[in-house]
């Protein structure tokens, strides 16, 4: 297995967040990166490179308009006097009206991010593009046949992100710019087992045809993003057909996730891709801190293999997980069920 570590990416690293009104300590960090990676390590037969340059092309999935403010957000950031400290942007004003915009930057905050944790820090675009070109170039090396499995390795994640929204964590969605990649060589299945619907992956493709979205992810009826990954939202358009949600109970276990996953691989196999993504994500598990599971570390090894049995040319994307003493365990038990 090739893994393309972007790194820690710790120009991107909020001092805290804030959750219902309160400002908790930071969940997504940069020592995440740090703990699967070690995990990976454990893998007989990984290597680990560095992913291609920051400007690798990108035929973008995000608006233009939305791009831009991120960018020139981070930019102004950075850019703010010496003896002014750099604290978080926070979204604190939220539209109510369809098709009104802000015009100054609290608007605008509120306009574009869909939650109050996710925040906007001097180095968070540039750590964003950093993680949606590791997936490109991932999807590159697996289109050329180079390899078979490349896991890109990076945060923040993104599969919440939208075309033009930001939440969850996510700013630009490289699991979603990964399979459009890919889709130029073929059709393309995504799996999403971050235990968080990607609304962001869903919303992106969700009248597209040429890529088929599958979620398993803890019911939205209590777990974030809650107005996304319901069972019926199935596509529009040409994409009808081409979504499918396989919500879950929390406490769901590895007796009752295992006949989801079997699910969810078999309609993959139905739609005959070529290629295939897995948003991976660790968040899943009994201990993490904003889970909701009780997946066991064993078993992420059997979800590993049981991926790998569907036999298709694969590019892993980090997405979530969050408990940072399970994280090691985690990565080397899905690695060691993907290699075989």
């Amino acid at each position: 297995m090739l893994v393309l570590d972007a790194g820690p990416n710790a120009d991107h690293a909020p001092p805290f967040e804030v959750d219902g009104g309160r400002v908790m300590p930071p969940t997504e960090v940069p020592a995440r990166m740090d703990a699967i990676r070690h995990g990976l390590a454990r893998v007989p037969a990984t290597r680990f490179e560095k992913p291609s340059p920051h400007g690798r092309a990108t035929a973008w999935l995000h608006d233009l308009d939305y791009r831009a403010f991120l960018r020139e957000t981070c930019d102004e950031l950075r850019r703010s006097p010496a003896d002014r400290p750099l604290d978080p942007l926070f979204p604190s004003v939220f539209p109510y009206r369809a098709g009104q915009t802000g015009m100054s930057l609290k608007g605008r905050l509120g306009q574009y991010c869909f939650d109050t944790h996710t925040p906007l820090l001097p180095g968070t675009f540039d750590a964003a593009l950093r993680t949606v070109t590791t997936a490109v170039h991932a999807a590159d090396v697996v289109a050329s046949g180079i390899e078979r499995l490349v896991y890109a390795l990076g945060r923040p994640p993104g599969h919440h992100a939208e075309k033009a929204r930001y939440g969850g964590y996510s700013y630009l969605n490289a699991t979603a710019h990964a399979a459009d990649r890919l889709s130029n060589s073929g059709p393309v299945a995504v799996l999403d087992i971050d235990v968080h619907h990607g609304n962001g992956t869903q919303h992106l493709f969700y009248d597209r045809r040429d890529v088929f979205t599958v979620s398993v992810h803890g019911d939205p009826a209590f777990l974030f993003p809650h107005f996304s990954g319901f069972a019926d939202e199935t596509g529009t358009g040409p994409g009808l057909g081409a979504n499918l949600n396989l919500p879950l109970w929390l406490k769901t276990d590895d007796r009752t996730y295992q006949p989801a996953l079997e699910t969810a691989l078999e309609r993959i196999a139905r739609s005959r891709p070529a290629f295939l993504v897995v948003a991976v994500g660790y968040d899943a598990h009994e201990r993490d801190p904003i889970g909701g599971f009780a997946l066991t570390t064993p078993y992420y090894e059997t979800v590993g293999r049981t991926v790998r049995q569907l036999g298709l040319p694969t590019v892993v994307v980090q997405e979530g997980g969050y408990g940072l003493a399970d994280l090691s365990d985690l990565a080397a038990a899905f690695g060691r069920g993907l290699v075989g």
